[in-house]
């Protein structure tokens, strides 16, 4: 049984001037240990996905499963990671950023420094753990969301285009970091994001959604590449043509 079901999920988000279809008929098993990277264009409805798996946003149709559980809600079995940095906080330092979670949980003072310690060097910020938010640059602040998130140990993470705001060569490093940390840890990840690159760089499955409004699962094409990625490969570039096709049929339709 998959770790993850969502089945004939949809979304459709109602206000004063009516309602919209964000999500139709999305249905998709993530296997545990997977890295799942779910590409589409701009308004497709994939963060719509990810913020209803994280339980952010009720499902209007279909279900979400979690190890056989209907998701109804936030839970600590699921660390979420943005795009923005702006969920650290200022007053505290990188290694407190990191405990906060575990503090919460009653950690001790002791354990929770010394597994905040361990994530920290993991994410490649060792000698930055008296740093605030201020002083670190974007992809650090990028590696603490990421830090926190694992230290909480949940089941998978879900990252909503967490390099979108950074330069090219602060993202393609971080996406090299992350896949190193996705090796040792083995979570499941769902990983959003609109870059074809990345997502053949990161993923060993990616999900690509029709255009929105009312997005849903188009396709699914595997990634069976050795890490880490030679981007300018035959084998890399065939898989990115592959996907690249996929997304231009659904932004230029027949």
């Amino acid at each position: 049984m998959a770790l993850v079901s969502l089945e004939g999920v949809g979304k459709t988000f109602r206000g004063k001037g009516g309602s919209w279809e964000a999500v139709r008929d999305f249905s998709l098993g993530l296997e545990e240990g997977e890295f799942c990277c779910l590409l589409g264009t701009s308004g497709c409805g994939k963060t719509t996905v990810l913020n209803m798996l994280a339980g952010f946003e009720p499902v209007t149709a279909g279900r979400i499963l979690l190890d056989g559980q209907p998701v109804a809600g936030p839970g600590a079995d699921r660390g979420v990671v943005f795009q923005g940095h702006d969920s650290l906080y200022d007053w505290l330092n990188a290694l407190d950023n990191i405990a906060f979670g575990l503090r919460l949980a009653g950690m001790g003072k002791r354990a929770r420094r010394e597994k905040a310690g361990h994530f920290l060097r993991l994410v490649g910020l060792a000698g930055q753990e008296g740093k605030h938010p201020a002083e670190l640059s974007g992809g650090m602040k990028q590696r603490i969301q990421i830090a926190r998130a694992l230290a909480a140990d949940p089941r998978m993470l879900l990252m909503d285009e967490p390099f979108g705001a950074l330069d090219a060569m602060t993202r393609a490093a971080l996406q090299g970091e992350l896949s190193r940390i996705w090796a040792e840890t083995r979570k499941t990840v769902l990983f959003i994001t609109h870059d074809i690159e990345e997502a053949v760089a990161l993923a060993t499955r990616i999900g690509v959604m029709t255009r929105g409004p009312g997005g849903t699962l188009k396709a699914v094409v595997p990634v069976d590449l050795p890490f880490p990625r030679e981007r300018t490969s035959d084998a890399f570039m065939a898989v990115f043509r592959q996907v690249h096709a996929l997304i231009h049929a659904e932004i230029h339709p027949q």
